[in-house]
């Protein structure tokens, strides 16, 4: 069963850019290491799903944490950030 814990999740503008991107970190407590890990990050304004993508963190070991970031090409800070009401992690496939 995986066992990996999303922690520390943040939105917010990517550097000086007007795109997002999601931050935080993973931590493994699967008893087993991971080549790669797929997540999938869903994005809501109220109960809207603005964004839904799936990224892939690597080498993820048994017991350890990784922080990770990805941006969201297809957003716009400016546009959407201020009503933004939650973001979801999910684990799709370790292997």
């Amino acid at each position: 069963m995986l066992n990996l814990d999303y922690h520390n999740i943040k939105v917010g503008r990517y550097g000086k850019t007007n795109q997002i991107v999601v931050k935080g970190e993973v931590t493994n407590n699967s008893g087993r290491p991971y080549s790669a890990v797929a997540v999938r990050v869903v994005i809501f304004i109220k109960s809207i799903t603005i964004a839904n993508v799936v990224f892939t963190i690597n080498g993820l070991l048994n017991g350890s944490s990784k922080e990770f970031e990805k941006v969201l090409d297809d957003l716009e800070y400016e546009q959407v950030a201020k009503d933004i009401t939650r973001c979801e992690m999910y684990t799709e496939s370790a292997y």
